[in-house]
């Protein structure tokens, strides 16, 4: 079992709705928000919290989603690893992957040009492929790398702190189907959505086959 689930962030512009989402979170979430200065990234933040939310819901086990810890490199988790999860956030979106094994995502909204950071999170052989590429086609290939490599790296629990040079996820400009890191053979599955590339990585290959488009409204339920 799998699910992708997304929600537009900007629902929670409004203030009252906001401070009524606020509470339906748990508290570690909610004391992240508070602390957030800008008022998107508090949107965003607390999106993700209510995807989450309605993830364990879904599944009648609201009670665990207060038994949610985190880890020293933020990644939230329960200790029973009943369930497994993982959120992201990028320009309006943010996105919950929730599953009953090991899962990692991201989500990234494309920009016009390819960040010069890119010589740290390519290997040798995806800057040799990026270099053959027209401009046209280097953003996509560049977003649909950094979310693979960002949502293989959540799912072993270190995140973009891992060395992203050092591994290849990018077979000609798609993704591979699979990759090995940290001795664990990962599968890993992209969407495109108007300018957002979403990746995920699993243990297994059977991921959903489309995304979960959530309302604010459908969150707020008790």
């Amino acid at each position: 079992m799998m699910e992708l689930l997304l929600m537009d962030g900007d629902e929670l512009k409004d203030p009252e709705l906001f401070e009524k989402a606020l509470l339906l979170v748990e508290e570690t979430r909610r004391s992240g928000v508070e602390k957030l200065r800008k008022e998107e990234s508090k949107r965003l933040s607390l999106a993700a919290g209510l995807l989450l939310r309605y993830a364990f819901l879904s599944v009648n086990e609201l009670s665990l989603y207060n038994k949610i810890e985190v880890t020293a490199k933020g990644k939230p988790f329960l200790r029973s690893n009943e369930y497994f999860f993982s959120l992201s956030h990028s320009g309006e979106v943010a996105i919950c992957a929730f599953s009953d094994g090991p899962v990692g995502c991201d989500i990234e909204k494309h920009r016009e040009k390819v960040p010069e950071k890119r010589k740290k999170i390519f290997s040798s052989h995806e800057e040799n492929i990026f270099q053959t590429l027209d401009e046209s086609e280097q953003i996509p290939f560049f977003f649909q790398l950094w979310t693979s490599k960002e949502s293989s790296t959540k799912l072993i629990g270190k995140g973009i702190s891992y060395p992203f040079e050092s591994f290849t996820v990018m077979d000609s400009q798609e993704a591979k189907g699979c990759i090995n890191l940290e001795g664990r053979q990962l599968f890993l599955k992209s969407f495109q959505i108007e300018n957002y590339t979403i990746s995920l990585s699993a243990e297994t290959p059977e991921f959903p086959r489309e995304i979960k488009f959530l309302a604010c409204s459908a969150l707020m339920k008790n």
